[in-house]
């Protein structure tokens, strides 16, 4: 995974509790990196642009601002 690849939500996500749409799908803005034990980086977390695949937009919050949001690595796929 990778920064701009298009991943699946596992569970879709409402990022407005007042409002009913749903994304499914991501736009990979980044990747958090931590060492293991055997000191080398793995990811764990990605963040992440939400897309609506249906209209090809990426979300934007009340000010306009294309917002980022975190997720757990397993909490996301490669589409």
């Amino acid at each position: 995974m990778k920064e701009g690849d298009l991943v699946r939500l596992k569970q879709p996500f409402r990022p407005e509790a007042d409002r009913l749409e749903e994304y499914n799908f991501g736009i990979v803005a980044g990747l958090i990196q931590a060492e293991s034990e055997a000191d080398e980086l793995c990811a764990t977390g990605v963040i992440l642009y939400l897309y609506n695949s249906q209209t090809s937009e990426i979300y934007r919050d009340a000010s306009g601002i294309k917002a980022l949001f975190y997720f757990k690595q397993n909490e996301v796929e490669l589409s």
